[in-house]
């Protein structure tokens, strides 16, 4: 056995930082959770892009953050919902690159781009 000061924990897989927002680390763990989320999304969105709305093979689905990931991902945000309703979405990836840093949210079911002089609930 191995003395104590050897130890070396494991990497968690999911921060949850102090307000909420959760992100899936690069370990191992963490980039299954990313891509289980990124199935769940699927699921609930019956295959089909939440951008286009065309089906999605589930091999080329990408996780897509409805708050984006830019400013060194300060804002990202790796939660499928939030207070029970559907946060991010899973989108083609040409989707995903065509929206670029455009904000996007759920709205009565569907994904709609952000008006940018709107505030973002």
């Amino acid at each position: 056995m191995k003395p104590a000061k050897y130890y070396v924990p494991e990497p968690e897989s999911i921060h949850t930082y102090p307000d909420g927002r959760q992100v899936c680390s690069d370990t191992a763990a963490g980039k299954r959770e990313y891509k289980a989320r990124t199935v769940e999304m699927w699921e609930r969105q019956e295959g089909l892009c939440a951008i286009c709305g065309l089906w999605i093979e589930l091999r080329l689905a990408t996780f897509e953050h409805q708050d984006g990931r830019g400013n060194g991902g300060g804002f990202r945000d790796d939660r499928t919902t939030i207070d029970g309703e559907w946060h991010n979405a899973a989108v083609h990836g040409h989707c995903n690159t065509e929206k670029g840093s455009k904000r996007y949210q759920w709205v009565d079911g569907k994904y709609q781009p952000v008006n940018k002089f709107e505030e973002v609930a």
